[in-house]
């Protein structure tokens, strides 16, 4: 027994240091910095949804500082991720990097729109984006700059945003009014903001000028990388290009161009390659286009398929997910119009798109009610969100005329009532 005890020691001592082999792209990288009164940080892939099951790498801080080592893909693109002290990971900032032999360190700096996270002293490919990111936002330093303050300014004055929206937006959080009457204040902001009017004139000349500002940062970029290497530098700044366009509903074809002329074959394991695809199946998904078809299964495990569900109807295709509050008051605005129409060739058909357990969807179908067919796509099929053009959103909207024709994309309820009383009930039918 005393011979075996020293092995069965020296057994577990070695299971503890154990250490997976790392793969072909695989390599320790040092991650450090100082400076930060939180408990804890996290390393993960740029652009992750760490609340919806994407992984991250959790690092401990003490006194302010962290220090660890961490197994990185020096073929993709991280962000450390820094808790706000107060609301957590809900409010965190961020700052991107690559992989570093010689390790990132991150450090907090002071600027016009408050504290940044900022890699301090970057090498490697870190210095190379760096390096660049720094000289081009000194060049429009001023402009910004003006815009800031002319930010403050009218939020000062309260000359921003419209206060009818404002009060909305308080409203749609009251508990004490009924859940029909917060659904309908929770349509009507979000009528607003898609629409710029929940700004002032003021705060809408302010938004103006910003795009201006975003566009011609876009455009040296543009320049910058027709002409520069193409690496995986220039590949993760052409989708972080594609994501501004995207938020203002911008062109992006230019970045597409750009992408598959220079970038296609860069990194071919770097996650880009599929952002960049799921963007331009984003751009291509407009109406007029036929709808996608796909089989996926109800609460039930019964499987659907689409064109069955919708042969021959005017149809809403609802993609929501049951943590998207705005995507369930959008499904629920429809129940009027189903029971209205349900009966004359109009149909509703739901998707949602959950994460790790199907829990929370059965529950939000239990309180939600909807009347149609409900199906759900988990996080291993969200090709259904890159083939209806979502990729990076929890829901969208689409009314799809009776020969599966695309006819608008995030109608309103109304929009989808005027539709029907457009055509005539034979044509319903």
């Amino acid at each position: 027994m005393k011979r075996i005890l020293p092995l069965i020691c020296l057994a577990l001592l070695t299971s503890c240091n154990y250490r997976q082999p790392l793969s072909e792209n695989e390599a320790i990288c040092n991650i450090s910095g100082e400076g930060f009164d939180v408990p804890h940080v996290r390393v993960c892939l740029v652009w992750s949804d760490m609340w919806n099951g994407d992984e991250y790498q959790e690092i401990r801080v003490h006194d302010g500082r962290f220090d660890a080592d961490v197994v990185l893909d020096t073929n993709q693109v991280y962000e450390i991720c820094i808790p706000h002290p107060e609301y957590g990971y809900s409010a965190y900032r961020t700052a991107e990097f690559f992989y570093s032999k010689d390790g990132v360190r991150f450090g907090q700096k002071t600027g016009i729109d408050g504290d940044r996270v900022v890699v301090s002293d970057p090498a490697g490919d870190n210095r190379t984006y760096y390096g660049y990111k720094n000289h081009r936002d000194s060049l429009f330093i001023g402009w910004y700059a003006d815009l800031m303050e002319s930010q403050d300014s009218l939020d000062n004055i309260g000359k921003m945003y419209d206060p009818h929206w404002l009060d909305l937006l308080e409203k749609q959080n009251d508990a004490t009014l009924p859940q029909s009457v917060r659904d309908s204040i929770t349509l009507e902001v979000n009528k607003m903001s898609m629409s710029g009017e929940n700004r002032t004139p003021e705060g809408q000349k302010w938004m103006q000028e910003w795009n201006d500002y975003r566009s011609s940062k876009q455009a040296y970029d543009l320049r910058h990388l027709n002409t520069a290497a193409p690496g995986h530098i220039g590949l993760y700044m052409i989708m972080d290009n594609i994501r501004i366009s995207q938020g203002r509903n911008d062109d992006i074809s230019d970045w597409l161009n750009l992408y598959h002329d220079r970038f296609s074959n860069v990194s071919e394991s770097s996650r880009m390659h599929g952002l960049i695809s799921e963007a331009e199946s984003a751009a291509a998904m407009v109406e007029g286009r036929h709808f996608v078809d796909f089989t996926l299964p109800d609460r039930y495990g019964k499987e659907h398929t689409l064109s069955e569900l919708i042969d021959g109807k005017v149809a809403v295709l609802e993609l929501w997910a049951s943590w998207c509050r705005s995507c369930r008051v959008s499904a629920r605005s429809f129940k009027p119009l189903y029971e209205k129409y349900g009966d004359v060739g109009f149909t509703v058909v739901g998707v949602a798109r959950e994460y790790r357990d199907k829990e929370k969807w059965h529950k939000a179908l239990d309180m939600d009610a909807y009347p149609w067919p409900n199906m759900v796509a988990m996080e291993e099929d969200h090709s259904i969100w890159t083939l209806y053009g979502t990729p990076d959103a929890a829901g969208r909207t689409f009314l799809i005329d009776k020969n599966g024709i695309i006819v608008r994309i995030n109608p309103s309820a109304q929009d989808v009532e005027e539709y029907l009383k457009s055509i005539t009930k034979q044509d319903v039918k």
